[in-house]
């Protein structure tokens, strides 16, 4: 078969946003098993919902197929290791099979440090073979640390993957209601350029104290986001809920979404309820709506927008 590239997702119920990230980070969609056929591993460390990527090296409904296919490939494998991934709900010995490919490899393993890591996948109908070639790295998990944060605060892999949404393409990031940074941090952890903005002067203080805190600029200014007019490739924002909404008068909702739409193309809003009629009078076309569970308990709206016009 021809190597195809491959990645396997976390399964994550009642997260839809698992697929979206790793859509726009890998060019596939991953079926429910959470395996997608990629267009590129490239963007896969900064992933957060996105656990490997592989080069697919062999296929086959059957494990003894599959032991005969890889003793055909002839790989380059010397140094190698391999481990085993059930997704099947057929029971299956670990070990055993993994001696089975290691010696169908013709090549020395080596478990402390390998050149080569190679994979045993199996599906319902299917198992395949495939090496190791991308990983996330996990960066925002050192954000876990920041110094500064309230009850409010995203949780930090949940806003990596929402600025895994719109990163890339986007290279500049504009979150307006930026509370503590957790979405600048992100934003700058994966090499854009973020600029937050906050009407709060504690909590547009605390957002630059965390970036810095890191090593990042602190491009944060304390301002009503409908006076911000420095535009952005992208828009990327928990929008205020709960006691915060007090102090924001959601009826200005509507006015709010029509200046931001013209100050970016592409927009990541995360809200308490289906804004999807909102943004559309406020000149996206309709959003992709993900629904997902902030934290246990509270299910939130992700809504992917593009200004119409925009392909």
């Amino acid at each position: 078969m021809e190597a195809e590239l491959r990645a396997i997702c976390a399964r994550l119920p009642g997260n839809e946003l698992v697929s979206a990230e790793c859509a726009n980070l890998t060019g596939g969609l991953p079926d429910a098993d959470g395996v997608a056929v990629c267009q590129t591993l490239a963007r896969i460390p900064q992933a957060a919902y996105v656990r490997t990527g592989l080069r697919c090296l062999a296929e086959a409904p059957a494990l003894e197929a599959l032991v005969e296919q890889v003793a055909e490939l002839s790989l380059d494998a010397e140094r190698f290791n391999v481990d085993f991934l059930n997704l099947s709900a057929q029971p299956a010995s670990k070990s055993r099979l993994v001696l089975r490919l290691a010696n169908a490899l013709h090549a020395r393993p080596d478990l402390e440090a390998p050149l080569h890591r190679f994979l045993v996948v199996a599906q319902a109908e299917r198992w395949w073979f495939g090496e190791i070639l991308a990983e996330p790295q996990r960066s925002y998990e050192a954000h876990d640390a920041k110094p500064y944060r309230t009850s409010a605060s995203l949780p930090t892999r949940l806003a990596r993957a929402l600025v895994n949404l719109v990163v890339p393409p986007a290279h500049t990031l504009l979150d307006p209601f930026c509370g503590t940074g957790s979405l600048l941090l992100e934003a700058q952890a994966v090499g854009a350029q973020a600029f937050g903005v906050d009407w709060n002067p504690k909590m547009a203080g605390m957002s630059m104290r965390n970036l810095l805190h890191f090593g990042y600029p602190a491009q944060v200014e304390r301002l009503d986001a409908l006076h911000w007019e420095r535009p952005a490739d992208a828009i990327v924002t928990d929008l205020p809920y709960g006691r915060l909404l007090e102090d924001l008068d959601w009826r200005s909702l509507p006015l709010l979404l029509a200046h931001l739409g013209t100050l970016a193309p592409r927009a990541v809003y995360l809200a308490e309820q289906d804004l999807s009629h909102w943004l559309v009078e406020a000149g996206y076309a309709p959003p992709q709506v993900l629904r997902v569970r902030k934290r246990p308990g509270l299910t939130r709206f992700v809504h992917v927008a593009h200004r119409s016009g925009l392909s």
